[in-house]
């Protein structure tokens, strides 16, 4: 044995691996021992203390920054446990929380230089559509369930309207829009209800329209020109969209580089 021993002690292979496993043993003990210690430094307090005075608008007392102190160990100790039993594996919402904070990354940038006025209006002109005021109507409208009765109350309407809201049904909506466009009216009556009345050009009683809910008596009361914006009384709405485009597509180029770090595979159904 004492042979054997002496071999063991001359033969470096043995030395090597007796020092990759002290290695290990001292790495593992370092990494329980960091597991289970939590520095309380001087920045953390700092971030605690700005976190606070956020929230409350003062600096906390010494009794508040202890309770700051005592309730992030909490949390420390709380997290770190449910990360040692893998609670966070798989986990629906702490999946979608860190892709947001990610997101939020991607999107905290400087903000764009805004242009000259020359460039700011030549934005303005190729984007017009954002900014001018489309066709609109006022309208009125008396609800019936069907066709055929929505028909003898517009005959009704068209000799006499004055009590034209004792008239029809209830509804659950109101009886009276003012200037509408035509996507506000659709998402509210339907698309079909919306591209009938727009179609129509002389006001008064029109229709019978049918609509998501049933059959209406309208009443075209006044249709609103489309009106060309101009760009002065808007500058400062202009220079804000502006900003905000360019954010979105800075965000987009940096999300579509970050995607291209990673190498996406369909696996193949049998």
């Amino acid at each position: 044995m004492p042979q054997l021993l002496r071999k063991l002690a001359r033969d470096r292979l043995v030395w090597f691996i007796a020092l990759g496993v002290l290695l290990f043993a001292i790495d593992e003990a370092a990494r329980q021992r960091d597991a289970t210690r939590i520095l309380i430094d001087l920045p953390l307090v700092e971030k605690l203390v700005a976190q606070w005075e956020g929230q409350t608008k003062r600096r906390p007392n010494a009794q508040e920054l202890d309770a700051l102190i005592e309730g992030y160990i909490r949390e420390e100790i709380l997290v770190r446990e449910a990360q040692a039993m893998g609670l966070d594996d798989d986990d629906v919402i702490i999946r979608r929380r860190l892709a947001q904070k990610v997101e939020f990354f991607l999107s905290e940038n400087d903000p764009p230089e805004l242009p000259d006025e020359a460039g700011l209006r030549a934005w303005f002109d190729e984007n017009r559509a954002l900014y001018d005021t489309p066709v609109r109507v006022s309208w009125q409208h008396v609800y019936v369930a069907s066709e055929g009765a929505a028909s003898k109350v517009l005959e009704k309407l068209r000799r006499d309207d004055a009590d034209w809201r004792q008239m029809g049904q209830p509804f659950m909506l109101n009886r009276t829009y003012a200037r509408q466009s035509q996507i506000e009216l659709a998402r509210l009556m339907g698309g079909d209800f919306a591209a009938a009345l727009f179609a129509e050009q002389n006001e008064g009683w029109i229709g019978p329209f049918r609509s998501a809910y049933g059959w209406h008596a309208v009443k075209l009361t006044k249709r609103h020109a489309a009106q060309q914006a101009e760009f002065d009384p808007l500058a400062e709405r202009v220079a804000a969209d502006w900003q905000a485009t360019q954010a979105r597509v800075a965000e987009q180029a940096a999300w579509q580089e970050l995607r291209g770090n990673y190498q996406i595979e369909l696996v193949p159904v049998e």
